[in-house]
């Protein structure tokens, strides 16, 4: 670990409103305990940035998330010498979801991506910190989705139209959320933001259901690292996560977690906190999500060195 994480707050404006980010970066500032919300991270609070240019690794949580789902993975990042910048969905966070599931939401996520991004690397302090050249984007479940748009995915709106009609029985969660289409969305593929400043796509339970076949996906150049969970109830198998990797052009990274739900990959949260917060922190018995998660970010730091280097 040949740094400490060093965190701060930053804020970025979209035409959907404010988006409120969290930062990681590599710092020599010594870290410390730093209470938010249920999580316990340890950072180095505005500690002063290391020296050098580092790679950039933007965090979409997933559907009524928040910035700091992921913070541990962010956090783990940071001490491996990574900059990570989490933007917060304007309507689609814990705090505000009034645009869950809807046309607009699964739109826009790519362009808050792109405001973030752009706001960031146009920043005079934090811009000259990263490497332009090695830059990626990291998403969970509509994060997941969301990453891929970023990278060139065209969600094919009629093949989720299809999905919602013949596999209702088989992946009933998802389904009946109806996204999109509720709104009466006619058009075969949804316009999505897609931007070439990313050299790499981390996805971790992608939310897919038809919107990614073959044709869907075959702009994707960069490489890609896919993660299943074994029990994900939410986005269930082989509608998402396996779809997305049989259909990928040049294949990817695939790895299916044992007896992961969906929820298991969102960052541990304080003992004191799980009785309240039901599958978002408490998984399958036999399953260590701390424990799980430094098998994840082994493989994942395996993949960012090789793909951005």
């Amino acid at each position: 670990m040949p740094y400490f994480a060093g965190f701060s707050s930053y804020r970025v404006s979209d035409p959907d409103g404010p988006v409120p980010c969290g930062l990681w970066y590599p710092t020599h500032t010594k870290a410390q305990q730093l209470t938010q919300g249920v999580y316990d991270m340890h950072v180095a609070k505005k500690g002063e940035i290391a020296q050098g240019r580092f790679p950039l690794i933007m965090i979409s949580h997933g559907s009524g998330g928040t910035r700091f789902g992921h913070c541990k993975t962010a956090e783990m990042l940071a001490e491996n010498g990574y900059m990570v910048l989490a933007p917060e969905h304007p309507k689609n966070n814990f705090f505000d979801d009034r645009g869950v599931g809807s046309a607009h939401t699964y739109q826009y996520r790519s362009r808050h991506m792109k405001s973030a991004l752009d706001a960031f690397l146009g920043d005079p302090t934090w811009g000259a910190c990263v490497d332009p050249q090695r830059i990626a984007v990291f998403g969970f479940s509509l994060g997941g989705y969301t990453a891929l748009t970023c990278v060139g995915a065209r969600p094919y709106v009629k093949g989720l139209r299809q999905h919602i009609r013949t596999n209702r029985e088989f992946d009933p969660i998802f389904s009946g959320y109806e996204v999109i289409v509720r709104d009466g969305f006619d058009d075969d593929y949804l316009p999505t933001m897609a931007d070439p400043r990313y050299k790499a796509c981390i996805a971790l339970a992608p939310v897919s259901g038809g919107l990614f076949p073959k044709a869907s996906l075959q702009d994707i150049t960069c490489p890609i690292q896919v993660f299943r969970a074994e029990r994900d109830m939410i986005l269930r198998n082989p509608f998402h996560a396996h779809d997305i990797q049989q259909n990928l052009p040049a294949g990817c990274d695939y790895h299916v977690t044992p007896k992961a739900g969906h929820f298991s990959y969102l960052s541990p949260v304080r003992e004191d906190a799980k009785a309240t917060l039901g599958e978002l922190a408490n998984d399958d018995p036999g399953f260590n999500r701390a424990g799980e998660h430094a098998k994840i970010h082994h493989l994942m730091l395996i993949f960012l060195d090789k793909a951005l280097s």
